[in-house]
């Protein structure tokens, strides 16, 4: 298919919406390898710097993404994350439409830090359950979770997360806490994945993630969890409602 050298508009824009729409059309998938640069040329009859162009845009739009020595892939669709909700994983992603699930890389208990004691309103050195899981949509990584809860608090939480699907249910159904709609706390910032966080991820050594350290509290304004959660910026657009 060659491109319309005497229209007005760009031959590295038209080559970039046909690419847009075979993505729309589902003729390249989420994690699809595109046709490396020669073939691309040869396919719509233009230049290198015009696919390079093309396909430049289509990364920094979040459509493609480049992996060095692997080629040009296509990326999974963004999904839209509401800042201020505190539903779980579990919930989020079937309102979605997705289909959730959860791997526990570590589970621990360690002695509260002063930092930790403090967000959670425990004295130090007290019983902390860390809890580091990968959480994946459609089995692709998602979001890497690392998270502390009070064992005074929450006895024996670990087995009860380990015989149900949801960790809101189980804190809501079995340790009676309901949690406050839209009191939880969040600091955002931008990091850059280490070769742990990429292999976890999926993603690229350096990728820019989102990292999200979280407060979640109870009707009565105590701490639930404290959490930490990294994302690839490129799955995730947070929005605020105001």
């Amino acid at each position: 298919m060659k491109l319309n050298n005497s229209s007005s508009t760009p031959l590295y824009d038209q080559l970039k919406q046909i690419l847009k729409e075979s993505i729309d059309q589902g003729i390249y998938n989420a994690g699809d390898r595109l046709p490396n640069e020669t073939e691309l040329c040869e396919l719509y009859g233009v230049s290198r710097i015009t696919v390079r162009r093309a396909i430049q845009e289509l990364s920094d739009e979040g459509f493609l993404e480049r992996k060095q020595g692997k080629g040009t892939f296509v990326t999974r669709t963004k999904i839209a994350r509401e800042l201020v909700s505190v539903d779980g994983f579990t919930d989020f992603s079937k309102q979605l439409g997705k289909n959730p699930s959860k791997r526990i890389l570590a589970c621990e208990e360690i002695k509260a830090t002063p930092a930790i004691a403090e967000a959670l309103h425990i004295p130090v050195d007290s019983p902390v359950l860390k809890l580091v899981r990968i959480m994946s949509i459609d089995q692709q990584p998602f979001v890497l979770d690392i998270a502390h809860y009070s064992l005074e608090r929450f006895p024996n939480l670990f087995a009860n997360f380990a015989e149900h699907e949801s960790t809101y249910d189980v804190l809501k159904n079995i340790y009676h806490i309901n949690i406050k709609s839209g009191s939880s706390k969040k600091i955002i910032t931008v990091v850059t994945a280490s070769t742990a966080e990429a292999e976890y991820l999926d993603c690229e050594v350096g990728e820019t993630l989102f990292n999200i350290d979280k407060t979640v509290y109870d009707e009565a304004g105590i701490p639930i969890h404290i959490s930490t959660f990294k994302t690839r910026t490129q799955l995730i657009a947070l929005t605020i409602t105001t």
